[in-house]
């Protein structure tokens, strides 16, 4: 009796029909089915390594442009900020008491030393004719600001010493002394240093000390 052997795996058939049939169900389309299955499963696998590749990819992108431009949002945020401050004109900053709007009568004392003497400041200045608006009654030091029109002019220090004591005052001088190597020009008011020098506009009782050492 003839036999048909299947060549793949050997079995051996009565029927031709019989082999046929082996064949389609085991070998043509079983082999081809599971190769397929290992093609779809490796397509698979390599697109979902290539989409997790592309979203690491996407990540560090974004990562590196936050740090681009989180900085420059900062930079325009600050930019915007500060624009919308208002404007710091400068000014001079009289120190000592704001000019009053109405007359005074204030008294502090001023005390000139030079090289540690006291130097005397006369009595009577600026009363000689019409009163000047800071002058003196006696020679205890004590200016007396007798003043129906306060101004940043006539209430500066300096005033005293170029309108009425007729002495220089200043950064660098005081009467006849000038910084040098023999001494420099400081001033202190109620103890403490004091640059405002001829600017400066005192308050009632303030102690200024005027010194060349």
């Amino acid at each position: 009796m003839e036999k048909f052997r299947c060549e793949s795996c050997q079995r051996d058939f009565a029927f031709q029909e019989g082999l046929d049939q082996h064949n389609r169900d085991n070998h043509e389309l079983g082999v081809q089915s599971k190769h397929e299955l290992r093609q779809s499963k490796k397509q698979e696998r390599e697109r979902q390594q290539e989409l997790e590749r592309k979203k690491i990819g996407r990540s560090k992108l974004i990562k590196r442009g936050l740090y681009i431009i989180i900085p420059i949002l900062l930079l325009i945020v600050s930019f915007a900020f500060i624009s919308s401050q208002p404007a710091i004109t400068s000014k001079v900053i009289i120190t000592g008491s704001e000019i009053p709007k109405l007359p005074i009568h204030w008294h502090p004392k001023l005390t000139v030393k030079i090289n540690g003497q006291e130097q005397t400041i006369p009595a009577n200045l600026g009363l000689a004719g019409v009163h000047q608006p800071i002058h003196t009654h006696d020679s205890t030091g004590v200016l007396h600001y007798e003043n129906n029109n306060p101004t940043s002019e006539n209430m500066r220090l300096g005033y005293f010493f170029e309108k009425v004591w007729r002495n220089q005052f200043n950064s660098t001088c005081i009467l006849n002394y000038c910084n040098s190597d023999l001494g420099t020009v400081k001033m202190f008011v109620n103890g403490k240093e004091n640059f405002d020098f001829d600017n400066y506009i005192p308050k009632d009782k303030d102690e200024m000390l005027i010194e060349f050492s």
